[in-house]
C-alpha cells in the first residue's frame, strides 16, 4: 500500500485496522481483499510472480503471511518499480525476465529486511541446494517433458528422497514446484503476441493445448487466451484476424 491507508481482507474473523504505507508479502493460494475507510481513497502497487526465492517463501508460509511498514522513500519506490515494470511486461523482449527476476529480488529483500537472521559459516545447506538444481535442470530440460525420475537421476537422489527434500524446502511436492516453472515460462511465451498455444505447449513441456490450457486455468482461474487479453490489452489472436481475412465476402443480390 503506496498512498493513502487500507488493509488486507483475510478469512479470519479479525476486523482489520486501515494503515498507510504497509508492505505485505501473500504466499501463493491466500485468499484476501482490501479494505479502506469509507470515503478515503487509496493506492496499492501489486506485485504477482509465479516463483518467489524459496527463503521468502519458506517464511511467509510459516507466517501465514508477511507486513512490514514502509518509510516514505520505501513507498515511493514501489511505485518507481512498478512503472519500470510496465515496459518489459507490456513489449516482452528477452531481457525482460531478467528484469523481472531483479524486481524479485528487490522486493525480497525489503520483505526479509527487518528478519534478524544468525551468520553461520557453514555450506549452503543440502536439502536448498538439491532443490534448486532440480530447478534448474527442470527449466533447462522443461520442452523435453521429464518425469520425475529423470530429474532425481541429474541430480543424484532417489524420488523419494527428492520428494521429501521439497517438503522440508518448499513445503509442496516437486510436480507443483515445476508445474509453477512450466506456467511462469508459458507467461512469457504468451507476453509475445505472435506465440501460438501449441507452441507454447510444447515449449513448456505440456502433452497437448487442451492439457496446458486446463492446467493454467486451474491456477490462473482464467484460460490462456483470456490471461493474454487481461495483460495485453491491445492483443488480438493473428489465427482469429487470418480467419476473418480469409472469410470470402459477401455477394450483393441484384
Amino acid at each position: 500500500m503506496v498512498r493513502g491507508r487500507c488493509a488486507p481482507l483475510l478469512n479470519d474473523t479479525k476486523t482489520p485496522i486501515p494503515v498507510e504505507r504497509h508492505f505485505w508479502v501473500f504466499p501463493p493460494e491466500t485468499a484476501h481483499g482490501w479494505t479502506a475507510n469509507h470515503g478515503e481513497q487509496c493506492s496499492v502497487a501489486v506485485f504477482h510472480f509465479v516463483t518467489v526465492p524459496p527463503l521468502l517463501e519458506r517464511i511467509a508460509r510459516s507466517c501465514g503471511y508477511l507486513d512490514r511498514s514502509l518509510s516514505p522513500a520505501q513507498a515511493r519506490r514501489l511505485v518507481e518499480l512498478a512503472r519500470e515494470l510496465k515496459g518489459p511486461f507490456q513489449h516482452f523482449t528477452e531481457k525482460s525476465q531478467l528484469e523481472f527476476e531483479k524486481a524479485v529480488l528487490e522486493l525480497s529483500l525489503l520483505a526479509l529486511a527487518p528478519i534478524a537472521f544468525q551468520s553461520t559459516k557453514e555450506q549452503p545447506d543440502h536439502a536448498v541446494r538439491k532443490v534448486e538444481s532440480s530447478l534448474r535442470w527442470f527449466s533447462e530440460h522443461m520442452a523435453e517433458e521429464p518425469k520425475l525420475e529423470q530429474v532425481s537421476q541429474a541430480v543424484h537422489v532417489s524420488p523419494s528422497h527428492l520428494r521429501r527434500l521439497f517438503w522440508q524446502v518448499r513445503r509442496e511436492n516437486p510436480l507443483r514446484s515445476f508445474t509453477k516453472l512450466r506456467l511462469q515460462r508459458a507467461k512469457e511465451l504468451l507476453s509475445h503476441s505472435d506465440a501460438k498455444l501449441d507452441l507454447v505447449a510444447d515449449q513448456c513441456g505440456f502433452s497437448s493445448v487442451a492439457d496446458f490450457c486446463r492446467v493454467f486455468k486451474a491456477y490462473n482461474k482464467m484460460s490462456p487466451r483470456a490471461w493474454r487479453r487481461a495483460k495485453l490489452g491491445s492483443y488480438q489472436d493473428p489465427t482469429a484476424s487470418r480467419s476473418q481475412q480469409d472469410r470470402p465476402a459477401a455477394r450483393r443480390g441484384r
